[in-house]
């Protein structure tokens, strides 16, 4: 029997924030999960950047990006300050995919619309923190260590992203 590995990428809404918590907690490990609160609050600032990835009108992944600071990183797990940084860079905060849903092009497909809104707002970079196993797949995609950022902020991101996490960025 064949599966249909079709996908589609449609923009983020209320209605998704459900099924999209569920591929969160396959795809991270409980201490890198975030509330449906904190992803509405997220979706309420940003939502217009935030990606769902449907198989069979399913949905078996996510992107969710915003512009951001080159170097800085939101907290995990809580709602975006009152006043957010100047933005100079497009951030990728979360990128899940299923498991069925893995070697489709798909992951590749929400990175380059992200890198399209991001060349459209004028940006000539993305960021992310590369968490758990994930920075060899970012190294791939052409990511390198962000280090132009004092040992403080850098010990600040491995307390909420835990050991091994690595800022990193890419030219669009």
């Amino acid at each position: 029997m064949q599966t249909d590995t079709t996908f589609r990428i449609v923009p983020m809404t209320g209605a998704h924030l459900a099924s999209v918590v569920k591929v969160q907690a396959e795809a991270f490990t409980p201490d890198l999960l975030e509330t449906p609160a904190v992803f509405a609050d997220r979706l309420a600032r940003f939502g217009e950047h935030f990606r769902v990835a449907l198989m069979a009108d399913r949905t078996v992944g996510y992107l969710v990006c915003f512009p951001w600071k080159l170097g800085d990183t939101p907290v995990n797990n809580e709602n975006f300050p009152e006043t957010l940084p100047d933005p100079d860079c497009f951030y990728i905060h979360d990128m899940a995919l299923l498991p069925e849903a893995r070697g489709s092009g798909l992951a590749r497909a929400m990175l380059e619309d992200a890198y399209a809104q991001a060349d459209r707002m004028g940006f000539d970079a993305v960021s992310l923190v590369a968490v758990g196993q994930s920075g060899s797949y970012w190294d791939k995609m052409g990511y390198v260590p962000y280090t132009a950022v004092s040992p403080a902020k850098l010990q600040r991101i491995l307390d909420i992203y835990g050991p091994g996490a690595r800022l990193m960025a890419r030219p669009i």
